[in-house]
């Protein structure tokens, strides 16, 4: 049985591998985690946090506090802001290397670095980074973002999941960075994968894997099925179907769920399942 050591906003969650959850927390759930993974050579960070100067000096100084193997590296899991913002500042202040997928490489340069800084390393997937005891394997799992990646651990038989399994919500998959289709074909993957934990992007840690990735790919078919049955009533556009599947939203958070209607739409017409006219879809 793993027994977690607490500081505050941080977690040994088991040996050598250190949960740290600082910063804002977007959209009312929990702050974004970053995990610091130590072998007996070497350690990483898994994700880098928002950039924030206050946020930064927390982990910096946790890292001290902690001791451990040498820092040799930041693994951007995916684009975003809470996940990706931190990393240039533990790279000027290091030197360690950075690495993230090459599809979210051009967004990771531009909005997370400012341009000041480019990726040390382009990952692909099925990467391997040994720290002495601990393997960290890399793992492309599209959706979320088109770059997404998860990490495992083998010799725990954990994964990092990211923001592509999480525990309190379902992820959010905008047509303009990520793929419905292909995000489903990931969590069906990483189900394969049969974790025994998996630590999410935010929030606990997930003791039922399995459980928790089925009841996601549930939701998806789900959501699927009430727009199919929506368009057999008759063709509507994407502001139309919203209203029916997301009808008590909260103003702030009606943009994101037009996108999931919007990433649904696309997903269905590329399999040929429906038709678009214009701004309105239809049953094919």
């Amino acid at each position: 049985m793993r027994h977690p050591t607490v500081r505050r906003n941080t977690l040994e969650l088991e040996p050598g591998i250190h949960q740290l959850a600082h910063g804002l927390k977007p959209f009312g759930i929990p702050a974004p985690n970053v995990y610091l993974i130590q072998g007996t050579d070497a350690s990483m960070f898994i994700d880098s946090g928002w950039d924030n100067e206050d946020d930064h000096a927390a982990r910096m100084a946790y890292l001290k506090d902690v001791g451990g193997p040498p820092l040799t590296g930041v693994l951007i899991t995916h684009r975003h802001g809470d996940h990706g913002g931190g990393a240039l500042r533990i790279h000027q202040d290091t030197g360690v290397s950075t690495s993230a997928h090459r599809l979210d490489q051009q967004a990771i340069e531009a909005e997370r670095f400012g341009g000041a800084a480019t990726l040390d390393s382009i990952l692909d997937g099925g990467e391997s980074f040994d720290l002495g005891g601990l393997t960290l394997q890399v793992v492309h799992t599209p959706g979320h973002t088109v770059g997404s990646l998860t990490v495992l651990i083998p010799e725990r038989n954990v994964m990092l999941s990211a923001d592509t399994v999480l525990g309190m919500t379902t992820t959010v998959v905008r047509p303009s960075e990520g793929d419905l289709g292909k995000y489903v074909e990931s969590l069906h993957m990483l189900r394969a994968l049969k974790p025994g934990l998996i630590y999410p992007g935010h929030g606990e840690p997930l003791i039922d894997p399995d459980d928790r990735i089925r009841q996601l790919i549930d939701h998806r078919i789900h959501r699927e099925e009430q727009i199919l049955a929506e368009l057999s009533k008759a063709p509507q556009s994407i502001d139309q179907l919203f209203q029916t599947i997301y009808p008590n939203l909260p103003e702030e958070r009606q943009r994101i769920g037009k996108e999931q209607v919007e990433s649904q739409l696309i997903k269905l017409t590329n399999e040929g399942r429906i038709v678009a006219d214009g701004e309105v879809y239809a049953l094919k």
